[in-house]
């Protein structure tokens, strides 16, 4: 009966062992203010840590004053705050204006990690403030770095030459060498992620050739060429509940060893 106990307690212990390590993730959320003031946000979800990238925060909707109901954009002040759960440089962190709804923050997050900027937009007309929030929620990373040194063999003088970054077939980004002198060399670095690539081999390339656009590259010389490999992860969860087997199965063992010995000593 012992045993059996002890089983059925073991057992809530691993249940409850792997829903603990089990994590919700929240999308991008509104805390409404009692107004239908809504900040817009235009800006990305994801980059690189220590990058510095541009928000631009529009304040539209609509608020109610003594006068009746006025838009946003008819307001005569207006009042942004931007602030981070992670650790961040923000310029403005606060900012004024009595000419445009529309602001420019520009924000760079020095840790990786997911985490939250939050938003605060507010706006006045005739001494009446209505206000509301917006979380953006945003993805932070170390980029992957590729250096490479190109050479123009040649006795001419290129005004441009498009160097390209592919990762299996795909181009992922692209930058541009002027003014390049014969036999010169120039030193290229690029920035890419690993994230969205499924664990294997997968191919790196870098090549020098002329842009059509963004996303249209001839490519004429290959300059390096490497594989890498992505291991799978493991999730922590499954790491969680092969060391709860681990120790259960070692305390069932314990008792079931310490149960034999008291069989065996006992008298007939």
């Amino acid at each position: 009966m012992q045993l059996r106990n002890f089983l059925v307690i073991m057992s809530v212990f691993v249940l409850l062992s792997i829903s603990f390590g089990v994590t919700i993730q929240s999308g991008e959320a509104s805390i409404t203010r009692d107004t239908g003031i809504d900040p817009s946000v235009d800006g990305p979800s994801e980059f690189f840590v220590n990058e510095t990238v541009s928000y631009e925060v529009e304040i539209k909707g609509h608020f109610r004053t003594e006068e009746g109901r006025f838009d946003a954009r008819e307001a005569d002040n207006w009042t942004l705050q931007t602030e981070s759960t992670l650790e961040a440089t923000i310029e403005p962190e606060e900012e004024e204006s009595f000419t445009s709804n529309v602001f420019t923050v520009n924000v760079t997050i020095h840790e990786e990690g997911e985490g939250k900027l939050n938003f605060r937009a507010s706006c006045g007309k005739e001494d009446e403030m209505a206000f509301n929030e917006k979380e953006f929620q945003i993805f932070v990373e170390k980029a992957e770095r590729t250096s490479v040194t190109i050479l123009n063999p040649t006795d001419t003088h290129i005004e441009e030459l498009q160097v390209a970054l592919y990762i299996n077939g795909e181009l992922k980004a692209m930058q541009t060498i002027q003014d390049f002198e014969p036999e010169e060399e120039r030193r290229v670095t690029f920035e890419w992620s690993k994230r969205g690539l499924n664990p294997g081999e997968h191919t790196l390339e870098v090549w020098t050739g002329r842009a059509e656009n963004d996303q249209e590259f001839n490519k004429e010389n290959l300059v390096m060429s490497r594989t890498f490999q992505i291991e799978e992860e493991t999730s922590s969860i499954v790491y969680a509940g092969v060391i709860v087997a681990v120790i259960a199965a070692g305390v069932l063992i314990f008792f079931w060893y310490k149960s034999r010995r008291r069989k065996q000593r006992r008298p007939w």
